[in-house]
């Protein structure tokens, strides 16, 4: 399998100027600008308009922003965080308790696999987890570093995980988590990824889908998920799905999590802590954002906040 992408170094293709269609439903999209997200009237789906790739788009976050001087978490912050995450897990029990069992299917799904592998594994956390399980998994990064982080930190497993652009061929199980959304080419992704696959093969996806109504007028993109130039497509349901199907796939599970962190970094936007966008996550040092009173009246606020785009895990099967 031939990747058009990992969560660290992505695709190749780019939008040509001019007339763009939805990469989701391919529908006519109109009104667009450069630089910025084009919404589907036909699914509702998000597209990110550039003329550069998005190789070359994230490249500045993923080997300059996005390393560990940058993210320092604040022990204090943390432990307020995870109190006021619990509340909310609290009032949000049924929707949490559907999100984890289709994680517990995932996780079986891999654990059961003759062979699988993660694309993407990025801070390979997932990944290793499932080796120590006993599962038969590979890894697979553009990221050279973080192929060579994931050796030091876990030498037994170093002969796991290779920085290639290609994976072993005929796996029962594909997963990948925060990648697909950063696709130019997703229709390439899934070619390669039916390809890969065993007959009846399952693809596992974590991503932000679009679940609540756009509209400009309320400051759409102070959303966290809506990261420009990162996150190239932000998916309604309806759109994933068009998209899928047109492939080979078909979706049999998922569900969606209106995640706290989305909420409460979100928040920070609304309130003009823009670095929480370089950051991302809601307990690490974020410029500006000083004072810890400041710091609880958000996670006070985003308690009553929604979502624009919730974190969503889909179980897919590749059709015969």
């Amino acid at each position: 399998m031939n990747l058009t992408a990992t969560n660290d170094k992505l695709p190749r293709n780019r939008l040509s100027p001019g007339v763009r269609s939805c990469r989701a439903c391919r529908g006519l999209l109109q009104g667009e600008e450069l630089g910025d997200y084009a919404i589907c009237a036909a699914c509702g789906s998000a597209n990110y308009v550039s003329t550069s790739s998005a190789e070359e788009d994230n490249v500045s976050y993923f080997d300059v922003v996005y390393s560990d001087s940058l993210r320092q978490p604040i022990d204090k912050r943390y432990r307020w965080f995870v109190t006021w995450e619990r509340i909310h897990t609290s009032v949000h029990a049924k929707e949490q308790e559907v999100f984890q069992s289709v994680l517990d299917h995932m996780s079986k799904c891999i654990m059961a696999a003759r062979s699988s592998a993660e694309v993407g594994f990025g801070s390979g956390k997932e990944l290793v987890n499932w080796l120590r399980a006993g599962a038969n998994i590979w890894g697979v990064d553009t990221s050279r570093e973080a192929v060579a982080s994931f050796q030091s930190k876990y030498p037994e497993f170093g002969g796991r995980v290779s920085c290639s652009r290609t994976i072993p061929s005929q796996v029962d199980v594909l997963y990948c988590n925060a990648l697909f959304e950063h696709l130019d080419d997703p229709e390439a992704f899934l070619n390669d990824a039916f390809s890969c696959l065993n007959p009846e093969g399952a693809l596992l996806m974590r991503l932000p889908l679009i679940t609540a109504r756009q509209d400009r007028s309320k400051d759409l993109w102070r959303d966290i998920n809506f990261w420009k130039p990162c996150h190239r497509m932000l998916y309604s349901y309806r759109g994933l799905d068009i998209l899928l199907r047109r492939q080979g796939f078909q979706i049999i599970e998922t569900a969606s999590l209106a995640y706290y962190g989305y909420k409460v970094m979100s928040t920070m936007l609304r309130h003009g802590f823009d670095d929480v966008a370089r950051v991302r996550n809601p307990y690490f040092s974020i410029k500006h954002l000083d004072s810890d009173r400041r710091y609880l009246m958000i996670l006070v606020e985003s308690l009553f906040r929604k979502v624009i785009c919730s974190d969503c895990a889909v179980i897919i099967r590749k059709l015969s």
